[in-house]
């Protein structure tokens, strides 16, 4: 008797091999054995003994559910790590309650191993110290964030930060970093958003951070710094954000400051140095800014009656220095004013009558040297 035909593959069979082939063709590729052994070195630099942040750190592709690092799909290079202690994703609040983690050791520099990285983000750990690798701003040509915010990092800023061209984010905020500011931080061609506050850097504030053409949010309050404030930060026309506050800043306000005419800067924050000179009139009447505090400084002169109807001020606080002459009448005319403080100062004269000044309390004009009216006393 013959042997029986052989069946044929079912078109299920088939089409079931077919897209086995094509998922191992179309996979994106593992992660490079260097990339992996640099990640397990950082790790090694790193503790973080409550929340298991590291525990899927394990098996031979690190591109393959690693907590916190992402690979590019075609080349299996590592481009993210991202590890925040302030997260609220199923690692950091398993329970839907946001934990507050707390990761102790150092930066390794195996980081600088990672040559594909466009972004590296170890933030809120509170205990992370050491230095930054200085090899993180000659060997991460690729990098476009760098968040490394309230940890306890020492040491000083990499003076070659500025060779990271691509840079867009820095944010180095709240550590216990030291010495000046380096001046190549002014070559960072692409950076909009550069945090540096609560540090203890001292020195002087870059003469030429006006060529930060792109930046819209600088924040260096807190720190040390000393000097005057450079008048090439006029020049930032694409500057919204500006926090110098609470360092050791002389000499005048440029004047410079908040008259490009760009309606784009919209708070500045200089109290809390030691500021003098004259308030110029083109930044009080700058389209666009909402929340102004020059208080404990050692301004001078007359407040500028430079108001208009496009004046619109959520927060106008001159308090603490030595300005003279009267309120200027031109603050009727803004279209709003909500926090006023121009208290603690040399101002005399009657208190114009009428909004924003019938709802302001006396706390806003207390101790000038012989300021009246309401909601002060009435004038002799």
């Amino acid at each position: 008797m013959a042997s029986p035909a052989p069946i044929p593959a079912t078109p299920l069979l088939a089409i079931a091999i077919l897209a086995v082939l094509v998922s191992a063709t179309t996979a994106g590729p593992a992660c490079s054995e260097s990339d992996r052994d640099a990640l397990l070195s950082i790790r090694a630099a790193l503790s973080e003994a409550h929340l298991g942040v590291f525990s899927t750190w394990k098996g031979a592709d690190c591109c393959a559910n690693w907590y916190g690092v992402s690979c590019d799909p075609t080349s299996g290079r590592v481009a993210d790590l991202t590890l925040r202690g302030e997260a609220e994703d199923a690692v950091m609040a398993p329970d839907g309650h946001p934990a507050s983690g707390v990761m102790s050791g150092y930066i390794s520099d195996h980081v600088c191993h990672l040559d594909a990285l466009s972004s590296l983000i170890l933030a809120d750990w509170k205990q992370i110290s050491g230095p930054i690798p200085s090899c993180v701003a000659t060997s991460l040509p690729n990098l476009r964030i760098l968040e490394l915010p309230a940890n306890r990092l020492t040491g000083e800023i990499p003076p070659s930060i500025g060779s990271l061209s691509r840079l867009i984010v820095l944010n180095l905020a709240d550590n216990l970093l030291s010495g000046a500011i380096p001046s190549s931080i002014a070559s960072l061609a692409s950076i909009k958003h550069l945090d540096l506050a609560n540090n203890q850097l001292t020195g002087s504030i870059p003469a030429n951070i006006g060529n930060l053409a792109t930046l819209s949010r600088a924040v260096l309050s807190r720190n040390r710094l000393s000097g005057p404030i450079p008048p090439s930060i006029g020049s930032l026309t694409r500057l919204a954000d500006l926090d110098l506050s609470e360092n050791r800043l002389t000499g005048a306000i440029p004047d410079s400051l908040g008259s490009s005419g760009s309606g784009v800067l919209t708070s500045l924050h200089l109290g809390g140095n030691r500021i003098s000179g004259r308030i110029p009139a083109k930044l009080l009447g700058a389209k666009g800014l909402a929340i102004v505090n020059l208080s404990r400084n050692a301004v001078e002169g007359p407040i500028p009656d430079a108001f208009t109807g496009r004046s619109y001020f959520i927060v106008l606080d001159l308090s603490r220095n030595r300005l003279t002459g009267g309120v200027p009448r031109s603050l009727a005319s803004a279209a709003y004013v909500g926090h006023l403080d121009l208290s603690h100062n040399r101002l005399c004269g009657t208190i114009p009558a009428g909004p924003p000044f019938d709802h302001l309390a006396a706390e806003s004009f207390a101790s000038n040297s012989c300021l009246c009216g309401a909601p002060l006393g009435k004038c002799t």
